[in-house]
C-alpha cells in the first residue's frame, strides 16, 4: 500500500492567518495655553476644527514615532484626546489624512520648540503623519468614567447594578475592551492603539449618556464643586434679594454704593488681560501648537 499523505494545512485556519492590522489609535493633545520656549502649544479639538487638518509633529517619544511611522495607514480613525487639562477626556475624532508618515520637519527648525539638534535630515529620527478633523463630540469622554467603567476609579468598586442599566447599551465585550485601553493601563503615550470595540463604546458613550448623573471629580456636573456652587447660591441669594428691595424702596444699600468699585476691578481685570495678550509671542509659521510631551494624563 503506498504511504499515507499528509493532510496539506487549512488556508483558512487561524493559526496561518495574518493578525488584524490595528486601525483605530488614540492621539493626545493639550487644549489648555502653555508656553513651550515662547511660543503657546496649546491645541484642542475646536483648533483642528478650524485649521481641518495638521501636522501631528512635535512627537519626541520613540514608541509614539514607531507607530506613526510604520504602523499608522490613511484613513485610519482616532480618538482625539484632552490631556493636561481639569477634565482630560475624548473630545473628537479624527483621521489619519497623509498617504504615508514622513520626517517631522519641525526637529530640523532651530526656533521651533520641538527642535532636536541631535536629529539628522540625513537621516531622519522624528516622523509624522497628517491628521484631519472628523467630528467634535457632542459630550467629552472623561477620563474618570472609562476608569469607573474598568473597576479602576477613585473608590475602586465596579458598577452598581443601577450604573450598568444606565449604559446598558455597551455590551459586556465593549467593556472587557475599555478595561484593555492602553489610556488605562499605559496613560502616558500620547499616541495609543485601541480596539476597534473599545472605539465604538467611546463613541456609544459620547452619544447615548445615561451616566452624566454619576457622581465623580471627573463629572462637574454632580461632582463635589457643582454642590458647593450651589450651596453658595443658595446662602447668597436671600442677601440680594434684600438688596434689591432696599433699593426699590428708596433705602441706601451698602450692595447699591459698591456696585462703581466692583467696576472698575472689573475694568482693571479686563486691561490686565489684554495687556497679557499682547504680551504673548505670535505663533511660529506652521506650528501645530500642541504639545506632544512624554508625560501628563
Amino acid at each position: 500500500m503506498p504511504p499515507k499523505r499528509k493532510a496539506s494545512p487549512d488556508p483558512s485556519s487561524s493559526t496561518n492567518a495574518a493578525p488584524t492590522r490595528i486601525s483605530h489609535w488614540l492621539m493626545k493633545a493639550e487644549p489648555d495655553t502653555r508656553l513651550e520656549r515662547g511660543y503657546d502649544v496649546a491645541f484642542s479639538i475646536d483648533h483642528l476644527s478650524a485649521c481641518k487638518t495638521t501636522k501631528w509633529d512635535g512627537v519626541r517619544n520613540p514608541e509614539a514615532r514607531t507607530i506613526m511611522k510604520d504602523k499608522m495607514r490613511f484613513g485610519d480613525r482616532v480618538l482625539f484626546y484632552h490631556s493636561n487639562t481639569k477634565i482630560p477626556g475624548v473630545a473628537g475624532l479624527a483621521r489619519i489624512s497623509s498617504q504615508k508618515s514622513y520626517p517631522d520637519p519641525s526637529a530640523f527648525d532651530s526656533k521651533h520648540p520641538y527642535f532636536d539638534a541631535k536629529s539628522d535630515p540625513e537621516q531622519p529620527k522624528w516622523w509624522l503623519v497628517d491628521v484631519e478633523f472628523v467630528e467634535k463630540l457632542q459630550r467629552l469622554v472623561p477620563l474618570g468614567l472609562l476608569q469607573k467603567l474598568a473597576g479602576k476609579g477613585a473608590d475602586g468598586k465596579a458598577l452598581s447594578e443601577g450604573e450598568r442599566k444606565d449604559v446598558g447599551y455597551l455590551t459586556d465585550e465593549q467593556l472587557q475592551a475599555i478595561r484593555g485601553m492602553a489610556l488605562l493601563n499605559r496613560g502616558r503615550l500620547s499616541v495609543q492603539p485601541v480596539e476597534e470595540v473599545a472605539y465604538d463604546a467611546v463613541i456609544a458613550l459620547s452619544r447615548k449618556g445615561g451616566w452624566e448623573g454619576w457622581v465623580g471629580k471627573w463629572n462637574p456636573k454632580v461632582g463635589p464643586s457643582a454642590a458647593k456652587a450651589s450651596n453658595e447660591t443658595t446662602t447668597t441669594t436671600p442677601a440680594s434679594a434684600s438688596a434689591v428691595k432696599s433699593v426699590q424702596n428708596g433705602k441706601k444699600s451698602k450692595h447699591h454704593h459698591s456696585a462703581p468699585a466692583a467696576k472698575t476691578a472689573k475694568s482693571n481685570a479686563t486691561k490686565k488681560i489684554k495687556t497679557e495678550e499682547d504680551s504673548k509671542p505670535a505663533p511660529a509659521e506652521g506650528l501645530r501648537r500642541s504639545s506632544r510631551r512624554q508625560s501628563g494624563v
